[in-house]
């Protein structure tokens, strides 16, 4: 799923043209993958789950002792929506923030202020259509380790190379499985199934702790779903009667093929649909709309 790219972006404060923004060599971010950052979606120009993106921001940021500027968020993300035309579409909003130009070598010394850039785009439209008709994921030989993998750090190969595997098995996405036979995360997401009247996600030791699976749980027990939070082994997730995946951008993404094997029928199933309305709902209060279901 590809996005299209900012036509503007905001970098440390000021506006400028995509195509002319520019970063120090001396970056952190581009020599050591030192930083951070966050992906949200906007409906209809409208940035949703902000504030709780902000709030994983400062909190990864204190872990790594990256002081971020005081900023009028809200203010920065709809100005950089405006000014790319997208105060009526969905899109898609990247915060970025790395520690700073300093002196090379893997040691942070005198780096004056942190870079932070703030990028926008269309959302990719087939998103959409990978909801109604579901994607297959491939399983990955390999899973993020320590305790960044619970950080959405600069540093993306482990993603970058699962969604590469994932794409040569003609995947959308590819799930990570540890050495022990658990399936951890997504590349880009968190993983959900449904068997045998509960619906599970892997708890959030050595994951990235995704806000709309959080957003998910909180309304599955609202609803009288049984959700809970366990270790999900690759039987586990093969002999599901449903699996979906979540993320801010693709909201609730239907698995209905492992590798070449199909999850429970193979399509789309009544408790991913339901899940996604409940979710939807939950971004309709958000930002004051009605919803229709």
């Amino acid at each position: 799923m590809n996005a299209a790219w900012s036509r503007f972006v905001e970098v440390n404060g000021r506006i400028v043209p995509a195509a002319r923004a520019a970063v120090s060599v001396y970056d952190r971010g581009l020599l050591y993958g030192d930083g951070l950052f966050e992906t949200l979606r906007a409906y209809g120009g409208v940035p949703f789950g902000l504030d709780e993106h902000l709030a994983r921001l400062q909190a990864s940021a204190r872990v790594l002792g990256i002081v971020l500027p005081r900023k009028a968020w809200v203010r920065s993300v709809r100005t950089v929506l405006a000014r790319n035309r997208l105060t009526r579409a969905d899109a898609w909003v990247r915060i970025s923030v790395t520690r700073g130009v300093g002196a090379p070598g893997p040691l942070p010394v005198a780096c004056a202020r942190p870079t932070v850039i703030v990028s926008v785009g269309v959302l990719d439209r087939t998103i959409a259509a990978a909801q109604r008709r579901g994607v297959r994921v491939a399983l990955l030989p390999f899973a993020r380790h320590g305790f960044l993998a619970e950080h959405k750090v600069l540093n993306f190969l482990p993603s970058v190379l699962g969604k590469v595997m994932a794409a040569r098995h003609r995947a959308l996405e590819g799930l990570f499985v540890d050495a022990r036979g658990y399936v951890t995360e997504g590349t880009t997401s968190n993983l959900f199934i449904w068997r045998g009247g509960r619906l599970c996600t892997p708890p959030l030791t050595g994951i990235l702790p995704g806000i709309t699976r959080r957003m998910i749980l909180d309304a599955a027990h609202a609803d009288g779903l049984r959700a809970v939070e366990r270790p999900i082994r690759s039987s586990d997730l093969l002999d599901a009667e449903e699996a979906f995946l979540t993320s801010s951008l693709a909201e609730v993404l239907p698995v209905t093929m492992v590798n070449a094997r199909a999850v429970g029928a193979g399509t789309v199933g009544p408790v991913t649909r339901r899940v996604h309305r409940l979710y939807r709902r939950t971004v309709d209060r958000a930002l004051g709309r009605c919803s229709l279901d």
